[in-house]
Protein backbone atom coordinates (compact mmCIF):
# COMPACT_ATOMS: atom_id res chain seq x y z
CA UNK A 1 0.00 0.00 0.00
CA UNK A 2 1.24 3.57 -0.92
CA UNK A 3 1.86 6.48 1.45
CA UNK A 4 -1.34 8.29 -1.21
CA UNK A 5 -3.28 5.35 -0.19
CA UNK A 6 -2.67 4.94 3.90
CA UNK A 7 -3.35 8.67 3.93
CA UNK A 8 -6.57 8.67 2.22
CA UNK A 9 -7.59 5.75 4.04
CA UNK A 10 -6.80 7.46 6.94
CA UNK A 11 -9.54 9.75 6.73
CA UNK A 12 -12.02 7.28 6.57
CA UNK A 13 -12.37 7.57 2.90
CA UNK A 14 -11.90 5.00 0.00
CA UNK A 15 -9.71 5.99 -3.28
CA UNK A 16 -11.66 5.05 -6.57
CA UNK A 17 -8.74 6.28 -8.86
CA UNK A 18 -5.59 8.30 -8.82
CA UNK A 19 -3.53 9.40 -12.34
CA UNK A 20 -0.39 11.32 -12.41
CA UNK A 21 -0.66 15.09 -12.89
CA UNK A 22 2.48 15.42 -15.28
CA UNK A 23 4.66 18.57 -15.81
CA UNK A 24 7.56 20.72 -14.12
CA UNK A 25 6.86 20.15 -10.42
CA UNK A 26 8.98 20.08 -7.62
CA UNK A 27 7.67 16.87 -6.46
CA UNK A 28 4.79 13.85 -7.32
CA UNK A 29 1.29 15.09 -7.77
CA UNK A 30 -1.61 13.06 -8.49
CA UNK A 31 -5.22 13.74 -8.99
CA UNK A 32 -7.54 11.56 -7.02
CA UNK A 33 -11.04 10.58 -7.02
CA UNK A 34 -12.47 9.29 -3.69
CA UNK A 35 -15.68 8.03 -2.15
CA UNK A 36 -16.21 10.02 1.48
CA UNK A 37 -17.57 8.87 4.76
CA UNK A 38 -20.93 10.01 3.53
CA UNK A 39 -20.08 7.84 0.66
CA UNK A 40 -20.04 11.40 -1.32
CA UNK A 41 -17.53 11.16 -4.24
CA UNK A 42 -14.88 13.86 -4.55
CA UNK A 43 -12.01 15.30 -6.75
CA UNK A 44 -8.88 15.64 -4.70
CA UNK A 45 -5.37 16.99 -6.02
CA UNK A 46 -2.17 15.11 -3.79
CA UNK A 47 0.87 16.82 -3.96
CA UNK A 48 3.82 15.12 -1.73
CA UNK A 49 7.27 17.43 -1.69
CA UNK A 50 10.36 16.67 -2.74
CA UNK A 51 12.93 16.95 0.12
CA UNK A 52 14.30 20.18 -0.76
CA UNK A 53 11.48 21.78 -2.25
CA UNK A 54 9.29 21.81 0.92
CA UNK A 55 9.18 25.20 2.49
CA UNK A 56 5.28 25.23 0.86
CA UNK A 57 5.15 23.33 3.94
CA UNK A 58 6.11 25.41 6.17
CA UNK A 59 4.70 28.35 5.15
CA UNK A 60 0.90 26.34 5.76
CA UNK A 61 2.59 26.04 9.28
CA UNK A 62 2.94 30.07 9.41
CA UNK A 63 0.03 30.95 7.57
CA UNK A 64 -2.84 28.54 8.13
CA UNK A 65 -6.02 31.28 8.75
CA UNK A 66 -4.57 33.31 5.98
CA UNK A 67 -3.44 30.78 3.14
CA UNK A 68 -7.60 28.96 4.36
CA UNK A 69 -8.79 31.93 3.23
CA UNK A 70 -7.76 32.21 -0.33
CA UNK A 71 -6.32 28.00 -1.08
CA UNK A 72 -8.52 24.99 -1.16
CA UNK A 73 -6.49 23.20 1.11
CA UNK A 74 -7.82 20.10 2.65
CA UNK A 75 -4.70 18.65 4.52
CA UNK A 76 -1.32 18.77 5.23
CA UNK A 77 0.89 16.02 6.20
CA UNK A 78 4.28 17.20 8.09
CA UNK A 79 5.75 13.92 8.24
CA UNK A 80 7.68 11.92 5.74
CA UNK A 81 6.71 12.15 2.86
CA UNK A 82 5.69 15.83 3.44
CA UNK A 83 2.16 16.40 1.39
CA UNK A 84 -0.77 18.09 1.18
CA UNK A 85 -4.25 17.53 -0.17
CA UNK A 86 -6.50 20.49 -2.28
CA UNK A 87 -9.50 20.28 -3.46
CA UNK A 88 -9.51 19.84 -7.72
CA UNK A 89 -9.71 23.19 -9.41
CA UNK A 90 -9.72 21.52 -12.41
CA UNK A 91 -7.59 23.93 -14.87
CA UNK A 92 -5.14 26.59 -14.07
CA UNK A 93 -6.56 30.03 -15.66
CA UNK A 94 -3.27 29.66 -18.12
CA UNK A 95 -4.55 26.58 -20.11
CA UNK A 96 -7.71 28.62 -21.08
CA UNK A 97 -6.03 32.12 -20.81
CA UNK A 98 -4.96 32.32 -25.00
CA UNK A 99 -7.96 31.58 -26.26
CA UNK A 100 -10.37 34.93 -24.42
CA UNK A 101 -11.08 37.43 -25.89
CA UNK A 102 -9.44 41.04 -25.06
CA UNK A 103 -12.66 41.99 -23.07
CA UNK A 104 -12.83 39.14 -21.02
CA UNK A 105 -9.15 38.55 -20.54
CA UNK A 106 -9.55 42.18 -18.81
CA UNK A 107 -12.52 40.80 -16.36
CA UNK A 108 -10.21 37.52 -15.66
CA UNK A 109 -7.16 39.61 -14.71
CA UNK A 110 -9.24 42.13 -12.69
CA UNK A 111 -10.87 39.60 -10.53
CA UNK A 112 -7.45 37.96 -9.98
CA UNK A 113 -5.83 41.63 -9.14
CA UNK A 114 -8.91 42.13 -6.46
CA UNK A 115 -8.02 38.77 -4.85
CA UNK A 116 -4.64 39.65 -4.69
CA UNK A 117 -5.52 43.02 -3.36
CA UNK A 118 -7.69 41.39 -0.73
CA UNK A 119 -4.38 38.85 0.15
CA UNK A 120 -2.03 42.55 0.81
CA UNK A 121 -4.63 44.29 2.43
CA UNK A 122 -6.08 41.82 4.66
CA UNK A 123 -2.11 41.37 5.89
CA UNK A 124 -1.12 45.21 5.94
CA UNK A 125 -0.71 44.44 9.34
CA UNK A 126 0.41 41.62 10.49
CA UNK A 127 3.69 41.08 12.25
CA UNK A 128 5.55 38.00 11.90
CA UNK A 129 9.39 38.18 11.95
CA UNK A 130 9.31 34.41 10.93
CA UNK A 131 8.79 35.27 7.77
CA UNK A 132 11.05 36.19 4.92
CA UNK A 133 11.67 39.48 3.59
CA UNK A 134 11.74 39.59 -0.17
CA UNK A 135 14.48 41.96 -1.51
CA UNK A 136 15.95 41.76 -4.90
CA UNK A 137 19.41 40.34 -5.52
CA UNK A 138 21.36 39.09 -8.47
CA UNK A 139 20.42 35.60 -8.28
CA UNK A 140 18.10 35.69 -11.16
CA UNK A 141 20.00 37.90 -13.28
CA UNK A 142 22.87 34.87 -12.67
CA UNK A 143 20.76 31.68 -13.74
CA UNK A 144 19.21 34.20 -16.67
CA UNK A 145 22.92 34.81 -18.21
CA UNK A 146 23.32 30.86 -17.89
CA UNK A 147 20.48 29.98 -19.77
CA UNK A 148 20.95 32.40 -22.63
CA UNK A 149 24.40 31.12 -22.75
CA UNK A 150 23.12 28.33 -23.24
CA UNK A 151 20.65 29.18 -25.60
CA UNK A 152 23.57 31.10 -27.98
CA UNK A 153 25.26 28.39 -28.33
CA UNK A 154 22.53 25.80 -29.70
CA UNK A 155 20.66 28.47 -31.23
CA UNK A 156 21.94 30.46 -34.68
CA UNK A 157 18.72 33.03 -33.95
CA UNK A 158 19.70 33.58 -29.70
CA UNK A 159 21.71 36.64 -29.77
CA UNK A 160 24.27 37.33 -27.78
CA UNK A 161 23.55 41.08 -27.04
CA UNK A 162 20.48 40.00 -24.99
CA UNK A 163 23.07 39.22 -22.20
CA UNK A 164 24.67 42.73 -22.38
CA UNK A 165 20.99 43.84 -22.33
CA UNK A 166 20.58 42.08 -18.84
CA UNK A 167 24.05 42.71 -17.47
CA UNK A 168 24.10 46.55 -18.34
CA UNK A 169 20.16 46.76 -16.86
CA UNK A 170 21.23 45.60 -13.88
CA UNK A 171 24.41 47.10 -13.31
CA UNK A 172 23.11 50.78 -14.65
CA UNK A 173 19.92 50.68 -12.09
CA UNK A 174 21.98 49.12 -9.47
CA UNK A 175 18.72 46.59 -9.88
CA UNK A 176 20.08 44.05 -7.03
CA UNK A 177 20.71 47.21 -3.77
CA UNK A 178 16.95 48.40 -4.63
CA UNK A 179 14.99 49.19 -1.75
CA UNK A 180 11.19 48.93 -2.19
CA UNK A 181 9.46 52.24 -1.50
CA UNK A 182 5.85 50.32 -0.71
CA UNK A 183 5.01 49.24 2.70
CA UNK A 184 5.20 45.72 3.02
CA UNK A 185 3.01 43.36 2.98
CA UNK A 186 2.24 39.40 2.63
CA UNK A 187 3.01 38.79 -0.95
CA UNK A 188 1.88 34.64 -2.42
CA UNK A 189 5.29 35.25 -4.38
CA UNK A 190 4.12 33.14 -7.18
CA UNK A 191 1.07 33.83 -8.80
CA UNK A 192 1.38 33.35 -12.81
CA UNK A 193 -1.30 32.11 -14.60
CA UNK A 194 -0.10 28.41 -13.87
CA UNK A 195 -1.00 28.78 -10.03
CA UNK A 196 -4.25 30.73 -10.32
CA UNK A 197 -7.54 28.98 -10.72
CA UNK A 198 -11.34 30.75 -11.68
CA UNK A 199 -12.98 27.63 -9.54
CA UNK A 200 -16.69 28.40 -8.38
CA UNK A 201 -16.72 31.54 -9.59
CA UNK A 202 -13.70 33.12 -7.49
CA UNK A 203 -10.29 32.92 -7.52
CA UNK A 204 -7.71 30.56 -6.23
CA UNK A 205 -3.95 30.59 -5.23
CA UNK A 206 -2.07 27.58 -5.36
CA UNK A 207 1.96 26.80 -4.37
CA UNK A 208 2.72 29.28 -1.64
CA UNK A 209 6.08 27.90 -1.18
CA UNK A 210 7.59 31.32 -2.17
CA UNK A 211 5.67 33.21 0.32
CA UNK A 212 7.46 36.02 1.99
CA UNK A 213 7.21 39.81 2.95
CA UNK A 214 7.50 42.27 0.35
CA UNK A 215 6.26 45.12 -1.63
CA UNK A 216 2.62 43.79 -3.23
CA UNK A 217 4.12 44.94 -6.90
CA UNK A 218 6.17 41.90 -5.96
CA UNK A 219 3.22 39.60 -7.07
CA UNK A 220 1.60 41.96 -9.74
CA UNK A 221 5.18 41.86 -11.47
CA UNK A 222 5.40 37.97 -11.28
CA UNK A 223 1.30 37.59 -12.40
CA UNK A 224 2.51 39.23 -15.88
CA UNK A 225 4.92 37.07 -16.95
CA UNK A 226 2.09 35.55 -18.67
CA UNK A 227 0.96 38.32 -20.31
CA UNK A 228 2.43 39.23 -23.91
CA UNK A 229 0.33 42.03 -24.80
CA UNK A 230 1.92 45.53 -23.74
CA UNK A 231 -1.69 46.94 -23.28
CA UNK A 232 -3.24 44.26 -20.91
CA UNK A 233 0.48 44.78 -19.13
CA UNK A 234 -0.45 48.67 -19.18
CA UNK A 235 -3.85 47.45 -18.05
CA UNK A 236 -2.92 45.32 -15.22
CA UNK A 237 -0.47 48.30 -13.61
CA UNK A 238 -3.35 50.73 -13.98
CA UNK A 239 -5.97 49.21 -12.56
CA UNK A 240 -4.11 47.84 -9.28
CA UNK A 241 -2.98 51.40 -8.97
CA UNK A 242 -6.50 52.19 -9.17
CA UNK A 243 -7.22 49.55 -6.06
CA UNK A 244 -4.82 50.61 -3.92
CA UNK A 245 -5.42 54.71 -3.83
CA UNK A 246 -7.41 55.15 -0.81
CA UNK A 247 -6.83 51.93 0.92
CA UNK A 248 -4.83 51.57 4.04
CA UNK A 249 -1.70 50.47 1.35
CA UNK A 250 -0.42 54.37 1.33
CA UNK A 251 2.21 54.48 -1.19
CA UNK A 252 2.90 57.00 -3.03
CA UNK A 253 2.69 57.16 -7.08
CA UNK A 254 5.92 57.47 -7.69
CA UNK A 255 6.73 54.71 -5.36
CA UNK A 256 4.43 53.02 -7.10
CA UNK A 257 5.77 53.12 -10.15
CA UNK A 258 9.52 52.52 -8.96
CA UNK A 259 8.48 49.43 -7.21
CA UNK A 260 6.83 48.03 -10.27
CA UNK A 261 9.51 49.16 -12.65
CA UNK A 262 12.29 47.53 -10.20
CA UNK A 263 10.41 44.39 -9.58
CA UNK A 264 8.98 43.81 -12.99
CA UNK A 265 12.74 43.74 -14.42
CA UNK A 266 13.82 41.16 -11.72
CA UNK A 267 10.93 38.86 -12.03
CA UNK A 268 10.60 39.33 -16.00
CA UNK A 269 14.65 38.36 -15.90
CA UNK A 270 13.73 35.30 -13.36
CA UNK A 271 10.68 34.10 -15.97
CA UNK A 272 12.88 34.43 -18.90
CA UNK A 273 15.35 32.15 -17.19
CA UNK A 274 12.14 29.72 -16.43
CA UNK A 275 10.77 29.59 -19.62
CA UNK A 276 14.27 28.85 -21.56
CA UNK A 277 14.93 26.35 -18.78
CA UNK A 278 11.64 24.41 -18.93
CA UNK A 279 12.33 24.64 -23.25
CA UNK A 280 15.32 22.78 -22.77
CA UNK A 281 13.31 20.01 -20.72
CA UNK A 282 10.91 19.62 -23.29
CA UNK A 283 7.87 21.73 -22.27
CA UNK A 284 8.00 24.24 -25.05
CA UNK A 285 8.74 24.29 -29.22
CA UNK A 286 11.80 25.95 -30.46
CA UNK A 287 9.37 29.20 -32.07
CA UNK A 288 7.41 29.82 -29.47
CA UNK A 289 10.50 30.19 -26.56
CA UNK A 290 12.44 32.52 -29.44
CA UNK A 291 8.98 34.31 -29.05
CA UNK A 292 8.91 34.91 -25.48
CA UNK A 293 12.55 35.43 -25.13
CA UNK A 294 12.63 38.21 -27.68
CA UNK A 295 9.45 39.69 -26.08
CA UNK A 296 10.92 39.53 -22.54
CA UNK A 297 13.95 41.11 -23.86
CA UNK A 298 12.43 44.33 -25.35
CA UNK A 299 10.51 44.68 -21.92
CA UNK A 300 13.43 44.21 -20.14
CA UNK A 301 14.52 47.07 -22.34
CA UNK A 302 11.57 49.22 -22.60
CA UNK A 303 11.50 49.52 -18.49
CA UNK A 304 15.02 50.22 -18.53
CA UNK A 305 14.97 52.92 -21.03
CA UNK A 306 11.59 54.65 -19.17
CA UNK A 307 13.96 54.75 -15.42
CA UNK A 308 16.89 55.82 -17.54
CA UNK A 309 15.24 58.91 -19.14
CA UNK A 310 12.95 59.59 -15.46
Amino acid sequence: MTQLERRIRGKKWNLLNREVINGAHAGNIFRVDVLDHKKQRGSYVYKEFATERNNEIVMYGKLTDTIEKFSKTVHVWDTAPQAILMQDLKLPVKDNYPNLTVKDKKELLSAILHKLSDLHLTNLKRSNTELPIHQINVEWRNWCLEELKKLCTTHHWAKSDWMKIIEDTYDQLSIDSYEVRSPLVLTHGDPHLENIFHYHEDIWLIDWEWAAIGSPLRDITILLQDIYDLKLINFVHNLYWKLLKGTELAIVEEGYKKDFNYLYIDHTTMMLAWEIHKYYQGYTDEDRIKEMTEFKIREISRIAKEESDH
